[in-house]
C-alpha cells in the first residue's frame, strides 16, 4: 500500500511499525471481555481458563498452552482465528470479539511468563 508522499518518510514508518506490531491489535481489546467470549463459544473444545478443565472428550489445546506458544503473537492469533482446523468448526468471529479475545491472550501470555522461573 504507497503512502502519500505528503505524510513523509519517518511519519510513514512510524504508522507502519505500529500497523506491523505482533501485539497491537490486543492493545485495543478488552481481556475480561475475551474471557467471557471464549467461556461462552469455546469452553466446549477448549480450556479458556487455567484450570478449569475441559470436557473429556475435547482434545483441543488450552488457551493457556496457546498463548505461550513461541511465536504465538496477536497477528498469528488472527490467523488462527481465520483459519479452520481439524475438528473445529468454522467460526466466523467478529473483529470486536477477535481483538477482545487476543487481548485474553495477551493476558495469558503475560501470566505465563510472570509463572516462568527466572532464569
Amino acid at each position: 500500500m504507497p503512502f502519500p508522499p505528503q505524510l513523509g518518510l519517518g511519519a510513514a514508518l512510524a504508522l507502519l511499525s505500529v500497523c506491523a506490531s505482533p501485539d497491537a491489535s490486543a492493545q485495543t481489546g478488552d481481556a475480561a471481555r475475551g474471557k467471557a467470549y471464549a467461556r461462552e463459544a469455546c469452553a466446549s473444545c477448549h480450556e479458556v481458563e487455567p484450570g478449569i478443565p475441559t470436557p473429556p472428550f475435547a482434545k483441543a489445546p488450552s488457551f493457556s498452552s496457546v498463548a505461550a506458544t513461541p511465536g504465538m503473537t496477536s497477528m498469528a492469533l488472527n490467523v488462527w482465528f481465520s483459519t479452520s482446523h481439524p475438528n473445529m468448526p468454522n467460526l466466523i468471529i467478529p473483529q470486536k470479539q477477535k481483538e477482545e479475545l487476543m487481548a485474553y491472550f495477551a493476558a495469558l501470555r503475560a501470566a505465563s511468563k510472570q509463572a516462568e522461573p527466572d532464569q
